[in-house]
């Protein structure tokens, strides 16, 4: 079956000497592998980190390689590419999105919200600052394990805790291996704010990595098989 998709370049790997395997988030079959033939000479052009881009290609049920048979662009993602802390943010986000989301799972409502957050990162409006957290934040509504935050009005005096990914009140926060009340109230902070809210949004520069840290040990606890250690290191030393 020939189908044309909207795609979100993820990840890739050399296969061979010049060809590549390329993992893309498609609008209409979900996640994909593709092989690229010559795939180095496309790679600089369409295939960059969550690079947007229209492909058609035949699918089969249950191949695990796939063959695109045309591939343009969507967007151009200039602004993110031209921006140093766009284009860290960016290479952070696909490894994050490729550990959580599976081969074959067609969901129309996660594609739409890592494109639309793509858009707003490659927009002027968005100087990219506190984008990883927010997105990260957010993405767990698409992976359902969002914290559990809608019945709460004042989170004075609540602590999360990661385990049950609820807040609760508590006068000892450490005896249960709850969050500090400053990062819950943080935590909260983000899950109640849309993107275009984030500019005038503070946050000191120690609590930064250790709010990234926090909520990738969230996604262990709640997302099967991921592993968030190098992967936290790697990042925090950039910020």
């Amino acid at each position: 079956m020939l189908i044309n998709s909207e795609g979100i370049v993820l990840n890739h790997i050399h296969f061979s000497e010049n060809d590549l395997i390329v993992r893309i988030l498609t609008k209409q079959k979900g996640l994909i592998s593709f092989l690229i033939k010559n795939g180095l000479k496309k790679k600089k052009k369409y295939l960059q980190q969550l690079m947007v881009i229209n492909l058609s290609f035949h699918h089969k049920t249950n191949k695990n390689l796939h063959y695109i048979k045309s591939i343009e662009f969507k967007t151009i993602s200039g602004k993110i590419l031209m921006n140093y802390q766009k284009r860290n943010t960016v290479l952070f986000l696909c490894e994050v999105i490729s550990r959580c989301v599976k081969s074959g799972n067609e969901d129309i409502y996660l594609y739409n919200f890592i494109e639309k957050s793509i858009s707003w990162l490659n927009s002027d409006y968005c100087s990219g600052k506190f984008f990883d957290l927010w997105f990260l934040i957010h993405f767990t509504k698409f992976l359902g394990v969002v914290p559990d935050y809608a019945k709460i009005k004042n989170i004075a005096g609540y602590s999360f805790d990661p385990q049950s990914g609820s807040f609760i009140l508590s006068k000892n926060e450490d005896a249960l291996n709850l969050w500090n009340l400053k990062m819950s109230e943080v935590l909260y902070d983000f899950l109640c704010k849309n993107v275009e809210d984030l500019e005038n949004f503070s946050l000191s520069y120690n609590d930064y990595p250790i709010l990234i840290e926090n909520v990738l040990k969230y996604y262990a606890i709640h997302v099967s098989n991921f592993n968030y250690k190098k992967l936290v290191s790697v990042y925090t030393e950039l910020l």
